[in-house]
């Protein structure tokens, strides 16, 4: 029952008790170290429901949670706008902006970066509670792994490519149709979706955003698009491993003088051997205004980030040159 509910039933004396009580909603002192994640016992509408009218729904968990870490872990698929949320005790009732559609399947995920007052131990798995205002539920479901070395707490997002150029969908710009959170050892689950084409992508969401921002979040593929249809509703093992995406530009660090004829340079990042042989140095006089000739420029093996200039005639102890590289591309093709 819900704390607002139950004051009107209390007596001034014992409401004021039960604010003291209940203010601030700090979970008991003392006894053994908890080590015990929370979980979601209770929720309304009960899960698979059908012809669901209400605008909100209720989440009631096993103990204490913190409220701010399940305000910003629940995430809702079709949009529902902007939620509110109106605490109980251990329980939370969030209700959208918008109204639902008819004949529609929604999934609420609840995600792993929940977590209890007392201990701080985050939620084992992500919660999913899917709900139809329609006769049906999607029965579509995808689940996988995320390899990290800190897997846990990885954004899944789920586009569906029938409301996207396939060719052109951008998630720097996009939010997904679907999202889960990795739980321990990485694993997720995405239940309750729609038939159809999906394209994934695993993200460690920094800003929160549930937008792929980049080289700022690391992200994964999988080898290609995923297909839930009605004779295969269910795929499972996909696997992705993280990264982060080089979209910097390699440039020139540092030039330093070997021998009168033996320059070294230094990139900001291994040089790609491919494209090397089109690369152009040009050594110049910045007295005279005169270029030096170059014999050879060689890419070190070892440094692959530095490169070595022979030159045709020796250099000047007493004048300033100026070294400038160009067509020079990273290991990532900028």
């Amino acid at each position: 029952m819900r704390v607002r509910k139950m004051f009107e039933r209390l007596s001034p004396l014992v409401l004021a008790a039960g604010i003291i009580s209940c203010a601030g909603q700090v979970p008991p002192a003392g006894g053994p170290v908890d080590a015990i994640p929370p979980t979601i016992v209770k929720t309304i509408p009960d899960t698979n429901s059908v012809r669901v009218k209400d605008n909100g729904i209720e989440l009631e968990f096993s103990e204490y949670v913190d409220r701010r870490s399940v305000e910003e872990s629940i995430f809702i698929s079709p949009y529902v706008g902007t939620l509110e949320f109106e605490w109980g005790t251990t329980d939370v009732r969030v209700t959208f902006s918008q109204a639902l559609k008819e004949h529609t399947t929604y999934v609420v995920n609840v995600g792993t970066d929940v977590v209890d007052r007392r201990a701080k131990n985050r939620m084992a798995s992500g919660f999913t509670l899917a709900f139809s205002t329609g006769d049906s539920i999607d029965q579509g479901f995808i689940s996988g792994r995320v390899f990290d070395e800190k897997p846990e707490g990885v954004m899944v997002f789920a586009y569906a490519l029938a409301s996207y150029n396939p060719d052109t969908l951008d998630p720097s710009k996009a939010k997904p149709d679907y999202i889960m959170q990795t739980g321990k050892n990485g694993l997720f689950t995405l239940s309750n979706i729609a038939m159809g084409r999906y394209r994934l992508l695993a993200v460690r969401d920094e800003y929160r955003n549930l937008l792929y921002d980049k080289q700022v979040d690391q992200y994964g593929v999988t080898v290609g698009d995923t297909a839930v249809t009605s004779a295969q509703p269910r795929v499972s093992d996909l696997w992705f491993r993280l990264s982060q995406e080089d979209t910097s530009k390699p440039f020139l660090t540092s030039a330093q003088i070997i021998t009168d004829r033996h320059i070294k340079v230094r990139f900001s990042e291994p040089v790609d051997s491919n494209s090397f042989e089109k690369a152009t140095f040009t050594i110049v006089d910045t007295l005279h205004l005169e270029s030096v000739g170059m014999l050879l420029a060689s890419r070190g093996k070892e440094m692959p980030s530095m490169i070595d200039i022979v030159l045709e005639s020796r250099l000047d102890s007493g004048v300033a040159y100026r070294v400038t590289a160009a067509g020079i591309y990273d290991r990532a093709g900028n």
